[in-house]
């Protein structure tokens, strides 16, 4: 017996009707590595459409600032008054020009406010803020009971005259405390928190789709060996 490849005239491959190309994309990679802690891969404004993959393994975020913010109607505690600000609308507003600020810090800890998410939760807090006359960090504590706390994440302050748009990962706590730890304070010295926010993280992979909107887009990941990529439709 005998067999014949192609079992049609070669001529046939090309006798198919002619196709539109109705839909362009193009692949970018944006980032790969590793990260042992937390780390922002991307942060950019976004106007055009496209999806974005971030694969791997270990844990990350591919966040809408502030549109997935969880945070908003949580219960707030104030710990520390402020001096200017209504609080908590003055942090939890997503709006980056309106401040609680808060005055009188003293060399050593300085405890502002905790929130309640309800239940232990993990995700990344961003806290953005402007330092006038502080030499220290701001830290984060957990804790389950508001009473014994637990340190789980900490970042230097911007210089003094500065904005820090600060970014931590947190986890395994059910309430959150915001503290100024300072080593040094000038005379007036003050701390103002424009935004204070929460965002959700998970196991990768993870991928999204976005369509030209303007959004601020932010990728973060956590623990983890990362390759991200932008497919961006044409």
């Amino acid at each position: 017996m005998s067999y014949s490849y192609p079992p049609f005239p070669a001529s046939d491959v090309w006798s198919y009707p002619v196709r539109k190309l109705t839909e362009r994309f193009v692949v970018i990679e944006r980032a790969r590595g590793y990260s042992s802690g937390l780390s922002k891969i991307y942060d950019e404004r976004r106007f055009v459409n496209g999806i974005i993959y971030l694969l791997g393994s270990g844990r990350g975020g591919i966040i809408v600032i502030p549109n997935d913010d969880v945070v908003r109607n949580k219960t707030f505690t104030l710990i520390k008054s402020v001096a200017s600000g209504t609080f908590p609308q003055c942090i939890t507003d997503w709006d980056d020009a309106t401040y609680c600020q808060w005055s009188s810090i003293l060399a050593g800890d300085n405890d502002l406010f905790y929130v309640d998410m309800g239940v232990s939760w993990s995700g990344i807090l961003r806290v953005y803020v402007y330092n006038s006359g502080i030499t220290g960090s701001l830290v984060i504590y957990g804790s389950n009971d508001a009473s014994t706390w637990t340190q789980v994440s900490s970042l230097s302050l911007p210089a003094s005259g500065a904005f820090g748009d600060l970014f931590f990962y947190v986890s395994g706590y059910r309430y959150y405390k915001v503290t100024v730890s300072a080593s040094s304070v000038v005379s007036g010295a003050y701390l103002n928190i424009y935004s204070f926010e929460a965002y959700l993280d998970s196991s990768l992979p993870l991928n999204r789709s976005f369509t030209n909107q303007g959004i601020r887009l932010a990728v973060f990941v956590y623990g983890a060996y990362y390759q991200l990529l932008e497919v961006i439709s044409l």
